[in-house]
């Protein structure tokens, strides 16, 4: 199930609330200096993989996960024959599922975590409160790991702290001078939300105000610390002591595609470089009326997506070239509606 495409500086997971796709904005943000790289919640570690810092921390409160690190780091050409003899069929993901990982070597433990995170319904880690992985069966026909992204994975890896402990523990260990990302279990963003069981343990309210206090507690020992969060006025609240942006993101969880556009927060201690400055979208949640965008790419409504014939035919009487078919460029469309916000789309 491996594949000859090439693949350097990118995670071999795909982790539900992952930032791949932001990988390098966030990479952009970073401190102008900064000695240690931390990354408490690891996730899919994309902004590590993005970063390629060569003295790094990675810690998660999953202990599969970080067993999976670990293993990969150690020998991926083993786990890479593990999955190699795992079959993609439902009958064989339910009995993985099934399995008690604490019955399993660790080599195994690793293979597994990888086979379910590329079998599983979209990505998702989620476990009920025994511990027991409760994700469906997702039907992908896809390879379960990237030759070159897994070994290049590993050898990023292997120079790094790999450890199973809560985020306080990593902030503690930060000294003056290090970054430290934090990539939390969002705050949900309506009581139906429910993303944050990668543990046994819930993620929830209480333990958001000990992420803030832990913040404050590395600022003040002038530690460099970045947080994202959701777009929510509890999340405003809480990170009240930190500086706030927002960040254009995409929800692939949400099955309706016209649902899938959102907002994250970015919330650092130190002044950055924004990538792009400029009013907040009205469309967005109204949470940050005056905030600066950190945007990547910009998903309005549907009801107020503009036609693309009407985007072509007014950059080609601007002079601007654009395709007769496929999707238009963000910046063509932010032109567009700069123009027409102007009164300047008819010329």
């Amino acid at each position: 199930m491996s594949s000859n495409q090439q693949g350097e500086g990118k995670s071999f997971l795909k982790w539900a609330g992952g930032k791949t796709r932001y990988a390098d904005q966030l990479a952009a943000i970073a401190p102008p200096s900064y000695g240690r790289y931390f990354e408490p919640f690891m996730g899919s570690a994309a902004l590590f993989f993005e970063l390629g810092h060569a003295d790094s921390s990675l810690s998660d409160a999953n202990p599969e996960l970080v067993i999976c690190f670990q293993q990969v780091a150690k020998d991926p050409e083993k786990i890479m024959a593990l999955l190699d003899d795992m079959p993609n069929n439902r009958e064989f993901y339910n009995a993985e599922r099934s399995k008690n990982p604490e019955d399993l070597s660790d080599f195994d433990r690793a293979a597994r975590v990888i086979y379910l995170n590329k079998t599983g319904f979209r990505g998702l880690w989620r476990v009920n409160r025994k511990g027991g992985f409760n994700v469906p069966y997702g039907e992908y026909d896809r390879p379960y790991y990237n030759r070159s992204t897994l070994l290049a994975a590993s050898a990023a890896l292997k120079p790094t702290e790999i450890q199973h402990r809560d985020f306080e523990a990593a902030l503690k260990k930060a000294a003056p001078g290090d970054w430290v990302y934090l990539d939390p279990p969002y705050i949900p963003l309506s009581q139906f939300s429910d993303f944050k069981r990668y543990t046994a343990g819930q993620f929830g309210e209480e333990d958001q105000r000990r992420l803030a206090s832990a913040m404050l507690e590395a600022s003040s020992r002038g530690v460099h610390v970045t947080m994202t969060n959701s777009d929510t006025p509890l999340a405003l609240e809480i990170f009240s002591d930190f500086q706030v942006a927002r960040m254009a993101t995409r929800r692939d969880i949400n099955l309706q595609s016209q649902s899938r556009g959102s907002w994250d927060l970015v919330f650092t201690n130190y002044e950055c470089n924004l990538p792009e400055r400029g009013k907040a979208n009205p469309l967005a949640s109204s949470a940050l009326p005056e905030h600066k965008d950190l945007a990547l790419f910009n998903l309005q409504k549907q009801d107020d997506a503009p036609k693309a014939s009407e985007v072509r035919a007014w950059s080609r009487g601007v002079g601007v070239e654009v395709p007769a078919r496929g999707r238009l460029r963000p910046e063509i469309i932010s032109a567009w509606r700069a123009a027409q916000s102007e009164g300047e789309t008819d010329s």
